[in-house]
C-alpha cells in the first residue's frame, strides 16, 4: 500500500547531503533542471513569505507550485498548486512514481526517507504541471537539504536565529554559512532582517559566487508600514496575516517576487500586489480560532519566534493572559520557557502535553522544576483548557497558545473538529 510506504519512510533516519537525492533525480530525468523557481531558507518566516510570494504570482495570473513544510491538517498541504493543496490522486500518483525509482535504485542507496520522498514528489508534480513559479522551502538549513538542487533563479534568506544547532553549528555565524549554501552562481539572493554579523557571511558566500546581494534596509525597506525601494511604495495596512514581522516578511516577499520577475523578463504590478495583500493565509502563524474571547495559536517553535511571540503579546495593554505551551523534548523548550516566564512575569502560563507522530512531548517531569511559580501550572488536557477558555464570557481575557508546530497543528486539527459544547 503507497500510504503504507509512506508513512514507514518517517522511521528513516534524515540524511543530509546531495549525492542521494541528485541521484533520485537523475533517475527521474531531473524535473527541477526545467523549474524557474525561488528557493526560501531562514530561521523563521519562510513558510509565511512563501505564501506571500504564491499570492502575489497568483494576482499576475501565473500558475504557482508552491513546497513547505511542516503541514497543519494534511500532509497534502507540502505540495500546493496555485495555493491549493495537491489532489488526492495526482498526490499518490507522483508517490508511485517515487516509489518506483526506489525499487530501482535500491541495491545502491536503500530506502528513501520522509524527505527525500516528498521532495522528489514535488519535483515530479511542478514539472508535469509545468508550473511557470516554483517556491521551494528548504527543510532544515540550506546547504545540505535536499531541496538544494537545480539552479533557482532567486533564493531568499529571510531571517536568521539559533536553531537546529546539532546539525547547523552552535553559532549563528555557522548557521549563516548553512543557510548561503543555497545561493548560486549569477542569481539574485533577496535577504531579511539579519544583524552585520550574519550579512557579512552572505555578502562573502554571494561574492564568492558572483550573485547580487538585494538587502532589507538597503535595497528595500519597511517605512511607516509600507514596502519600499527607489521606484516603489507599496502600503501593506490591508496585510491579512497578524503580527508586526510579517510586514518584514511581506516586504521581502514583494522584493523575492520583483525579482524573478525580472529574470523572466516579466513586470510586477504595484496594484496586483495589493490587491493580493487581504487574501494571504498561513495557518497556524497568529492565527485568531476564536474572537471573543480571544484565542490564538502561533507556532513559536524557537527562542526567536517567541521573542517575536512576546512583542506581540505585549503589544496588547490592559488584557489578562494566558499562556498554553508544549513542545518536543528534543527542542529548546526549557530556554524557550525560561525566556517566557522572564518576559511575560503578569501571564499565567500553563504547560501541557499533547501526542506528536514523530518525537516526544514535553511531560511533567520535564518542567517540574518551573512548577514552583504561582503563575505557571502543567495540565495534561490541551484539550480542557482551550475549551475552558472558549465557553468563557470573560472578553478581556485572552488565550495564546503556543511552542512546537506539531503541537499547533494538532491544536489545529482538535480546534477543526471539535464540538462546541451546548449553550
Amino acid at each position: 500500500m503507497i500510504q503504507e510506504w509512506l508513512k514507514k519512510s518517517e522511521s528513516i533516519p534524515r540524511k543530509h547531503g546531495l549525492y542521494r537525492m541528485e541521484a533520485i533525480l537523475g533517475a527521474l530525468g531531473n524535473p527541477e533542471r526545467e523549474l524557474k523557481s525561488i528557493h526560501i531558507a531562514g530561521t523563521n518566516g519562510k513558510g509565511s513569505t512563501a505564501a506571500m510570494v504564491t499570492a502575489f504570482a497568483k494576482a499576475h495570473g501565473l500558475r504557482v507550485g508552491t513546497f513547505t513544510s511542516p503541514h497543519m491538517d494534511s500532509i497534502r498541504e507540502r505540495i500546493q498548486l496555485d495555493g491549493v493543496p495537491l489532489e488526492e490522486e495526482p498526490f499518490w500518483q507522483a508517490a508511485s512514481v517515487v516509489r518506483e525509482v526506489e525499487s530501482r535504485l535500491f541495491e545502491e542507496w536503500g530506502a528513501f526517507n520522509y524527505f527525500e520522498i516528498l521532495t522528489a514528489m514535488m519535483f515530479v508534480v511542478f514539472q508535469q504541471e509545468a508550473v511557470d513559479l516554483a517556491i521551494i522551502e528548504v527543510g532544515i538549513g540550506g546547504l545540505l537539504d535536499n531541496t538544494n538542487v537545480g539552479h533557482p533563479l532567486v533564493s531568499v534568506i529571510t531571517t536568521i536565529g539559533l536553531d537546529h544547532q546539532d546539525l547547523l553549528g552552535s553559532s549563528l555565524e555557522e548557521i549563516t554559512a548553512q543557510k548561503a549554501g543555497i545561493i548560486k552562481s549569477g542569481q539574485q539572493v533577496v535577504v531579511g532582517p539579519v544583524t552585520r554579523e550574519c550579512m557579512d557571511v552572505i555578502r562573502g558566500v554571494a561574492s564568492e559566487k558572483g550573485a547580487a546581494v538585494q538587502a532589507f534596509g538597503e535595497a528595500f525597506s519597511l517605512v511607516e508600514d509600507s514596502y519600499q525601494d527607489e521606484a516603489l511604495t507599496i502600503p501593506l495596512g490591508q496585510l491579512a496575516l497578524h503580527g508586526a514581522f510579517q510586514k518584514e516578511n511581506a516586504s521581502v516577499a514583494i522584493r523575492a517576487c520583483q525579482a524573478w520577475m525580472e529574470a523572466t523578463g516579466r513586470s510586477m504590478q504595484a496594484e496586483f500586489i495589493e490587491a493580493a495583500l487581504p487574501v494571504v493565509s498561513w495557518p497556524g502563524r497568529m492565527e485568531v480560532l476564536q474572537d471573543t474571547p480571544l484565542i490564538i495559536i502561533d507556532g513559536a517553535h524557537n527562542l526567536p519566534a517567541i521573542e517575536r511571540l512576546i512583542q506581540n503579546m505585549t503589544e496588547r495593554f490592559g488584557k489578562k493572559q494566558t499562556l498554553l505551551f508544549s513542545a518536543l523534548t528534543r527542542k529548546d523548550s526549557q530556554q524557550m520557557l525560561a525566556r517566557l516566564q522572564e518576559a511575560l512575569p503578569d501571564v499565567n502560563i500553563i504547560l501541557t502535553s499533547f501526542h506528536p507522530s514523530r518525537g516526544l512531548s514535553i511531560a511533567r517531569s520535564d518542567v517540574e522544576a518551573y512548577l514552583d511559580s504561582p503563575k505557571i501550572s502543567f495540565e495534561e488536557s490541551f484539550e480542557e483548557v482551550i475549551e475552558r477558555f472558549a465557553c468563557s464570557i470573560d472578553d478581556k481575557s485572552e488565550l495564546w497558545v503556543t511552542g512546537s508546530l506539531y503541537f499547533i497543528a494538532e491544536v489545529r486539527h482538535w480546534w477543526n473538529n471539535r464540538k462546541p459544547k451546548e449553550e
